[in-house]
């Protein structure tokens, strides 16, 4: 009987943005590819799609019934592989295994960011701890893609559990890579922004953890230097409503653009000058990942994830979490500098290229054949 692999994530977007070619990878080792995330569209390589309604809280009891779903699933298909992703459907993938009695299954966790870190408050540790050391029996390998999730990973794993420090899940570097003068007027020209515009790109979920709030709250104080401000927020989510509104009640309308889902994001950062992320809590992300093979000078808070891809003052700019004002300034820091915000993002397209699908699968894929067969 042909071997089965189980990819679990919280979304399919997750999946699709992620997973195509490790998918074709399990595909051409001669694996029946199962995916289990939030959406009724099945990727085009995979060949089954369990439709599950994972919500956003771990706590949410509607997560446990979605548990016993997945472990019925499992019990059924008798998986030899669970891949789970993300710090809510690896707990609940796990969950299901465990419900459902391991068996022959080798289950590989990816972290994209533990939700717990270093300085964290005692009650978010509780939480979001808690539930990787009820599960890590089930638990054959740990990967991860920074270094303090990877010395926490350590901590964490069961006796003989194996942890993987890997370059992300990868970005195709033939999608992204520096504009030139007119590649970003045609880029401009599509997106009916203005030449004169100074335009910074946020590429991110709406949720609490891509915190957008604390960036739109540092915009007064940006536009009052520089009119010609634009803001590009790229993606859709949970909190876009919130964050429309919190727009409009502080009067910076004119100055965003809320531009949904970007299916060629590589197109929109064509058109920028910056990018900018404002996450609390990182793996390794691909907006600052992508914003780089693009040439473009990043800012982003002081967290791990970002601070594993940028060298303060030669490969980005980074800014303490929680304050707006040095955000504020920080982004204006770089407007004034150009050359210098230029020679960075340059500096960042080389230095990033270790991040790169080349990179990122070879290591991905090494993992996973020390678990298959």
């Amino acid at each position: 009987m042909m071997p089965r692999v189980l990819i679990c994530a919280s979304t399919l977007v997750h999946i699709n943005n992620f997973h195509p070619p490790y998918i074709s990878f399990f595909k051409k080792e001669g694996y029946e590819v199962h995916v289990a995330a939030r959406g009724s569209d099945k990727p085009a390589s995979a060949d089954m799609l369990h439709d599950l309604e994972i919500t956003k809280s771990l706590l949410s009891l509607k997560n446990i019934a979605v548990a016993l779903k997945l472990s019925r699933i499992i019990k059924n298909y008798r998986y030899d592989l669970v891949l789970t992703h993300t710090a809510l459907a690896g707990a609940i993938g796990r969950l299901a295994v465990l419900l459902a009695g391991k068996g022959k299954a080798r289950v590989i966790h990816t972290v994209h960011g533990y939700l717990f870190w270093n300085g964290c408050g005692f009650l978010k540790r509780l939480i979001y701890r808690t539930p990787e050391l009820l599960l890590r029996g089930v638990t054959d390998c740990v990967i991860t893609m920074n270094e303090e999730d990877t010395v926490t990973a350590r901590k964490l794993v069961k006796k003989g559990g194996v942890v993987r420090r890997v370059p992300g899940m990868g970005v195709d570097p033939s999608r992204f890579a520096p504009a030139s003068l007119n590649d970003r007027r045609e880029a401009r020209k599509k997106l009916s922004i203005p030449e004169n515009a100074y335009v910074a790109v946020y590429a991110a979920e709406f949720s609490k953890r891509k915190n957008h709030i604390e960036l739109i709250e540092a915009l007064p104080h940006i536009v009052a230097e520089v009119p010609s401000f634009l803001l590009l927020l790229c993606g859709t989510g949970d909190l876009q409503d919130m964050i429309k509104a919190a727009v409009q009640r502080i009067g910076m309308s004119p100055y965003v653009r809320f531009m949904g889902w970007c299916g060629n994001i590589g197109e929109v950062y064509k058109a920028a000058d910056m990018s900018i992320s404002t996450s609390i809590s990182e793996g390794l992300p691909f907006n600052i990942m992508e914003a780089q093979f693009s040439g473009l000078p990043v800012v982003a808070s002081n967290i791990r994830g970002h601070t594993d891809l940028i060298a303060h003052g030669v490969t980005g700019w980074l800014y303490p979490p929680g304050d707006r004002d040095a955000l504020a300034s920080t982004v204006l820091e770089v407007m004034r500098s150009e050359d210098s915000g230029r020679k960075q993002g340059l500096a960042a397209s080389k230095e990033v290229r270790r991040f790169g699908l080349d990179y990122a699968y070879p290591a991905n894929t090494e993992v996973y054949k020390m678990f298959m067969g």
